[in-house]
């Protein structure tokens, strides 16, 4: 596997030596402190260029930066097809047979000017015309756990309970996959979000916990990480009815934590009625 600074070399090579590139700027996870960085890391790459349809029209000028395995380009998909005569972003991700990946985003100069609004951490490694757009960023403000207002967290907690009749009318009717899917994607999703806000709570709101909270077991002791994984269903009927009473009764708890912590209300009464509720859909088919 290369190392970090025989891709950097080749990233920073290519920029140097094709005028078209006139500026580049690493972002993501290398330029983030509190991160990981590791092997697995990617290198998140903007190459400002001056004409970007000489650099999406022909992809094989790519293959430069090694062996890949896979590529994908999000910005040319089936539901929204990139227009190649347009100056618009465009990204390659790449994955490379000896482990590392490039995400490369090309940026057009003529739309430089957007730039200026980035609030994301950034390190600019080259500016060829001395763009003043690039501006480095060092904070990570823009991945901050952001504290909830009354609205949102009732809302939050409304949407969770709403969501729960979901998994069990999917369970009542065997429907495996929608159950499966409105408990682990959408109900969890409010349940992650209220478990942040309780880490914010604690720990202050000027943390992360990362992409799809995955840096949650720096903030959580090993118990809580035991209960958390806990939470997650099989695919038995049984064990998500069963799972389903212990995320309920675990979001509760969290959402009474962080609603003291704020001054918040709290709609106990809702939260009884629909877990009652539950308990009768449950009863009708076990």
């Amino acid at each position: 596997m290369r190392s970090e600074k025989e891709m950097m070399d080749l990233i920073m090579k290519k920029a140097i030596e094709d005028d078209r590139i006139r500026a580049v700027a690493l972002d993501g996870s290398r330029v983030i402190r509190s991160a990981v960085h590791d092997k697995y890391s990617d290198f998140d790459i903007v190459y400002f260029v001056r004409d970007i349809r000489e650099f999406t029209r022909d992809k094989g000028w790519i293959n430069y930066f090694g062996d890949i395995l896979i590529v994908q380009c999000p910005d040319d998909w089936y539901n929204h097809p990139y227009d190649y005569s347009s100056h618009d972003r465009f990204a390659y991700l790449m994955q490379f047979t000896d482990g590392n990946r490039i995400d490369l985003t090309l940026v057009d100069i003529r739309n430089i000017a957007q730039e200026k609004y980035n609030n994301e951490p950034r390190v600019i490694l080259l500016n060829k015309d001395n763009y003043p757009e690039l501006i480095p960023v060092e904070d990570e403000k823009a991945f901050y756990i952001q504290a909830p207002t009354q609205m949102e967290f009732s809302n939050t907690c409304n949407e969770f309970r709403w969501l729960s009749l979901y998994v069990a009318k999917g369970l009542c009717r065997k429907e495996l996959y929608y159950a499966k899917y409105s408990y682990d994607v959408l109900m969890m999703d409010m349940f992650m979000k209220m478990l942040n806000w309780k880490v914010g709570t604690q720990y202050g709101f000027n943390i992360t916990t990362g992409k799809f909270s995955k840096y949650l077991k720096r903030y959580l002791s090993d118990s809580e990480m035991k209960r958390l994984q806990g939470i997650f269903p099989n695919g038995e009927y049984k064990d998500i009815w069963d799972k389903l009473f212990i995320i309920y009764d675990y979001f509760h708890e969290i959402e009474l934590t962080v609603a003291k912590y704020f001054g918040f209300s709290c709609d106990e009464v809702e939260a009884n009625r629909v877990r009652d509720f539950l308990i009768k859909r449950r009863d009708d088919v076990l």
